[in-house]
């Protein structure tokens, strides 16, 4: 996959923070449920899984790190005190932020889905929804 380890290895600090800060996006994976995230500026990030009326409240940062060539890697962490569920848990978790970016279904600017500050969605949402328009004809 050149397109990833490209989007890997030319991400940086700034523009991994501008493409997380104030964003929300759509997180589609085969270990576990579909996840909605709205991350906030100030490091906040509210995550609506699938199945789930809860919004787990969490933080998220970026980090450098080095790999094993020595090579500065910038990374997204995230973490959401007092939970332990696939794809969400309580410690930092750490991907290189190519790879978070090229993973998301789907990411739009600001809070559509007026998820920040809540902690429990409008709808349960049943199955995985196929866009963040879907979602957002649910919420209105």
């Amino acid at each position: 996959m050149p397109d990833l380890q490209a989007a890997i290895d030319n991400s940086t600090p700034e523009v991994a923070e501008r493409g997380m800060s104030n964003h929300t996006w759509l997180w589609i994976w085969t270990g576990g449920p579909t996840q909605i995230h709205y991350s906030t500026a100030d490091g906040h990030d509210y995550a609506w899984l699938v199945g789930e009326r809860r919004i787990f409240v969490g933080e998220w940062r970026i980090a450098e790190d080095m790999n094993g060539r020595g090579r500065s890697i910038t990374q997204i962490c995230l973490r959401y005190p007092g939970v332990n569920l696939p794809g969400l848990t309580e410690g930092w978790t750490c991907k290189p932020a190519g790879k978070v970016f090229y993973d998301m279904a789907e990411r739009e600017g600001g809070d559509p889905l007026r998820i920040n500050g809540r902690t429990e969605a409008q709808v349960v949402l049943q199955k995985s929804p196929a866009n963040l328009a879907e979602v957002q004809a649910l919420v209105r």
